[in-house]
């Protein structure tokens, strides 16, 4: 039987909390969530249900801090290259670059699962997948204006570049873990992407 957790006060999420999160996170890859209790929860994070009760009071709570540990990451990632003085074309594919390396160990099944059933800490990727587009859409822009990038509807490809990552990525009935990963799906969309964009 799982420990029923008693109302409390909860401890604040540390850098030393993040770490064991990003294991859980990448420990449940791959995993029926929704049949995993908080027991499976501390076993994967290697912590004990003590630990994981002094922090977080549900299922559905750890799996959103897992989430937007992961999502900080990442978005911290793609800041630092913003902040530096690229070109168009490198920026765009150091975006690119930055978002696969950082998805490489998140399964298409695992964000199917959060999108079926977890809807707080799929509104938490949501969130990430917008910023994220509207940087690409800002790259868009600036190709455009400076003659690099062919002329072509920016709202149609940031919606295109939305109903991809949200909708036909996470649809189990045309991609699955087994032939496919979010990072070589993403990679493979974006650089085809670049490629219609560039004027010959």
């Amino acid at each position: 039987m799982g420990r029923k957790s008693i109302d409390k006060s909860r401890k604040n999420i540390t850098n030393k909390v993040n770490k064991w999160l990003e294991i859980l996170l990448l420990n449940l890859q791959n995993k029926d969530i929704e049949k995993l209790t908080m027991d499976d929860f501390a076993i994967l994070a290697k912590k004990s249900k003590s630990t994981i009760y002094s922090y977080f009071q549900s299922k559905e709570e750890i799996l959103l801090a897992a989430c937007k540990t992961k999502v900080d990451a990442l978005s911290n990632s793609i800041f630092n290259i913003i902040e530096q003085d690229l070109e168009t074309v490198e920026l765009y594919e150091l975006l690119v670059k930055t978002f696969a390396e950082g998805t490489s160990s998140i399964s298409i099944s695992f964000l199917q699962s959060v999108k079926k059933s977890y809807p707080t800490s799929w509104s938490i990727i949501e969130v990430f997948t917008d910023n994220y587009i509207n940087l690409l859409r800002e790259q868009y822009k600036t190709g455009i204006e400076k003659g690099i990038f062919n002329t072509i509807s920016i709202d149609l490809m940031s919606q295109l570049d939305k109903i991809f990552v949200l909708q036909v990525v996470t649809n189990p009935d045309i991609f699955n873990d087994k032939e496919y990963s979010i990072s070589e799906l993403i990679t493979q969309y974006l650089n085809l992407r670049l490629t219609g964009l560039l004027k010959k």
